[in-house]
C-alpha cells in the first residue's frame, strides 16, 4: 500500500529485522545504514553553524527545558546560541546518548541539550546562530506569528452560529488541562483527544504542555 517493496521480492526497500530485547539484528542494521549512505553518498559539511532537528523534548524538574536534537548539518557546541522553534537559548551543556557530557556534536550525533527558553516541539528545526540576541529576536517573531495563526482558528461567534447554537441540542463543554512527561506523549494525546467525535460533550483542550502538574 505504501509502496515499500523489499529487496527479496525486486524492490529497493532495505529490510532489517530488529529486535531491541533479544539484541538482534542490530548490527545487520548498522551496515545498511552505512552501505545506504554510501550508495547516496550522503555527506555533511561539519566546518558551519549547527541544523538539525528536535527528536523529542521534556521538562526536567532539575535541568530545566531539555531537548534531544539530532545534528544534520554543522557541528554544535557547548555555548552556541540556538533556536528550537518558538523557543531559543544557549547550550549549556550536551550529553551524548550513552549520558556522557561532550563538547562538541557533529552531523549524524544525537545529543541532549540544555539551556532552552521553553520546551520545543518534537519535529521543530534546530539552528544555531552566531548571537544569542540574534535567537531571541527570530524566536519571539515565530511566537507572534504562532498567536497570530491560533487567532485566526479560533471561529467568532456570530448571531447566525449563536441561533445554530440555541436551536440544536445542548452540549456539555468539557475543558481539559493536558500534561505529560515528554513534548511526544503531548502532542499524541492531544490529538487522539480532538479526534473524538460526540454529540453529546464538547471537548475543548484550553492548555498541553510538557512538566509537573
Amino acid at each position: 500500500e505504501l509502496g515499500l517493496s523489499p529487496e527479496e521480492w525486486g524492490g529497493d526497500t532495505v529490510f532489517v529485522n530488529v529486535s531491541a530485547k533479544q539484541n538482534e539484528g542490530i548490527d545487520e542494521l548498522l551496515e545498511m545504514i552505512l552501505l545506504q549512505a554510501e550508495v547516496m553518498e550522503l555527506q555533511a559539511n561539519p566546518d558551519k553553524l549547527a541544523v538539525g532537528h528536535v527528536v523529542e523534548a521534556r521538562l526536567d524538574p532539575g535541568r530545566g527545558a531539555v531537548a534531544t536534537v539530532l545534528v544534520q548539518e554543522g557541528t554544535l557546541r557547548a555555548g552556541d546560541a540556538v533556536i528550537c522553534g518558538q523557543h531559543y537559548g544557549k547550550v549549556r551543556a550536551m550529553t551524548n546518548d550513552h549520558g556522557d557530557r561532550i563538547d562538541a556534536a557533529t552531523p549524524s550525533i544525537p545529543v541532549e541539550i540544555q539551556g532552552l527558553s521553553g520546551v520545543p516541539m518534537a519535529g521543530d528545526d534546530m539552528m544555531a546562530v552566531s548571537h544569542e540576541k540574534i535567537a531571541k529576536q527570530v524566536s519571539f517573531h515565530r511566537a507572534q506569528k504562532q498567536r497570530v495563526r491560533e487567532l485566526a482558528q479560533s471561529s467568532r461567534l456570530t448571531l447566525e452560529k449563536y441561533y445554530e447554537e440555541i436551536q440544536a441540542a445542548p452540549s456539555k463543554d468539557l475543558n481539559l488541562v493536558i500534561r505529560g512527561d515528554v513534548q511526544g506523549s503531548v502532542e499524541a494525546l492531544t490529538e487522539a483527544i480532538q479526534k473524538i467525535e460526540s454529540t453529546e460533550v464538547k471537548v475543548s483542550v484550553v492548555h498541553s504542555a510538557t512538566g509537573a502538574i
